[in-house]
């Protein structure tokens, strides 16, 4: 009821032009959980994605390089690394992912001691990225959602903590007239505790 109410007043409400960030993804990265949601990742590596689509705000993505490489010789082997971590606030920007050309399994373990990692905008270095490594240890088949959430409960250099006063900046329509009397009879119109959901919404979402 509460949700079919909202969207129905909205739905009278002037459209707005929503921003997002996008980030272009290089093949031989692979997605891993995106603000602590399962990405759909497979442990196979058949789950390439080009480019990924965020809200505006704070924004976490957790990946990782997984791709063929030379073991020795002519001798090919799947390599992994370990899981990376950045976590920024950003608005309206598109943003290109970049990391080391690995292809030898030798320059994946000293990647692994030393990673790296850049996310661009226009071409320079996105200022205020947090990165970070997520270290897993032995796990073979670790739930890579309870990990990151996990992590996030950290004081980890690109945990979430650092984030959790950072407003998300969304711009709101005038309400007016009628728009105005058609989301207060829908929030009137529902029980308490989804007046409560709404508020929590409407206020994390005010500048």
């Amino acid at each position: 009821m509460f949700k079919k109410s909202i969207i129905a007043a909205l739905a009278l409400v002037p459209t707005l032009a929503t921003a997002e960030v996008t980030i272009d993804i290089p093949k031989g990265v692979q997605l891993l959980t995106v603000n602590q949601e399962d990405a759909g990742y497979s442990s196979l590596g058949f789950d390439y994605k080009d480019n990924l689509i965020l809200r505006d705000g704070v924004n976490q993505v957790v990946f990782r390089i997984s791709k063929i490489v030379f073991e020795s010789g002519a001798d090919k082997t799947k390599f992994k690394s370990e899981p990376l971590v950045a976590t920024f606030n950003e608005s309206d920007k598109q943003l290109k992912l970049e990391v080391p050309n690995i292809k030898t399994l030798d320059e994946g373990m000293a990647f692994n001691n030393n990673p790296s990692f850049q996310l661009k905008y226009q071409g320079e270095d996105l200022e205020g990225v947090k990165k970070d490594q997520l270290g897993l240890g032995f796990k073979l088949m670790p739930d890579m959602v309870q990990e990151v959430e996990k992590y996030n409960k950290s004081m980890e250099p690109a945990s979430l903590k650092h984030f959790a006063h950072e407003a998300v900046k969304v711009d709101m329509p005038i309400l007016e007239g009628s728009n105005y009397e058609v989301l207060k009879s829908a929030y009137e119109s529902v029980s308490i505790e989804e007046k409560k959901k709404f508020l929590t919404w409407a206020i994390s979402n005010m500048e």
